[in-house]
């Protein structure tokens, strides 16, 4: 394992992981690990509100924003220990980990992998649940679509999975920027990543360790329903952020930030 030092970045198994690192060197840390198709970019706002409180390690997941250029498929297992790695280079332990969906994924897969990695949990937009039969056929389709058309003929459907109709005309044009500019390999080999996810109750059964679930109102219904399975697995509170869609951080990043302010200050040290 390496690290970059012109660009902060490690390089673990041959794959370049790309974080911006900010904040109140030698205070909380606090990870921050996007949703499926996102980057680093759709927490920025969060990054920025944390900063003045926490150290703050904001992290491309491998094959989005600018850990391009996989190699082969991965799991989030992959990107469990891509966040391990990060964290073993800054030399940190105790991070809050938030994650959205993807993200979500990888930061319990980082707790049952590194538990001493992690004091806190916030899992956003998160699903329990292995993919369905259904899942994987709708999903195996949409990644044929990327790795041979590209994002074009999908695109519209794609926003509307992640952004909420209102969204804000600046958020869901960045993230358009973001999907055209992805290679679609990269895509491909993410979007089978989630699908080939592990169910996320079994991976959190004995886990006992401070944690929020977070739900956007206006993302799907079914998982406002998992966002309460989750927070009953955990013994944690379900927070459900009014108007927000799936990618919560980029649409209402001072509520998101408020949930993480709120365990930075009745956690740790």
């Amino acid at each position: 394992m390496a690290r970059n030092r012109a660009v902060p970045a490690i390089v673990r198994e041959a794959q370049r992981v790309v974080f911006d690192e900010l904040g109140r060197s030698g205070s909380r840390v606090v990870v921050l690990a996007h949703n499926l198709l996102a980057h680093r970019g759709s927490f920025a706002a969060v990054a920025a509100r944390l900063a003045p409180r926490a150290r703050v390690v904001n992290v491309d997941l491998r094959g989005h924003g600018d850990s391009r250029g996989t190699t082969r498929a991965f799991s989030t297992a992959d990107l469990a220990a891509d966040l391990a790695a990060v964290l073993d280079t800054l030399a940190a332990r105790d991070a809050i980990v938030v994650g959205t969906s993807l993200g979500a994924a990888a930061a319990v897969e980082l707790t049952r992998q590194r538990p001493e990695l992690v004091g806190a949990l916030v899992l956003i937009a998160a699903n329990p649940h292995a993919a369905s039969a259904r899942d994987r056929l709708t999903f195996g389709a949409l990644a044929t679509i990327l790795r041979t058309l590209g994002p074009g003929p999908v695109l519209t459907s794609i926003l509307a999975g992640l952004h909420a109709p209102d969204a804000a005309a600046d958020v869901r044009g960045a993230t358009t920027a973001h999907l055209q500019a992805m290679d679609r390999r990269d895509m491909a080999r993410a979007v089978n990543a989630w699908v080939s996810r592990p169910a996320l109750l079994p991976e959190l059964a004995g886990l006992r360790l401070p944690a929020r679930v977070v739900v956007g109102g206006a993302d799907s219904p079914a998982l406002a329903a998992a966002g309460r399975v989750l927070a009953d697995a955990l013994g944690a509170p379900l927070r459900t952020i009014a108007a927000a869609g799936h990618t919560v951080q980029a649409e209402r990043p001072a509520e998101a930030a408020a949930i993480v302010e709120e365990l930075l200050a009745t956690t740790g040290p």
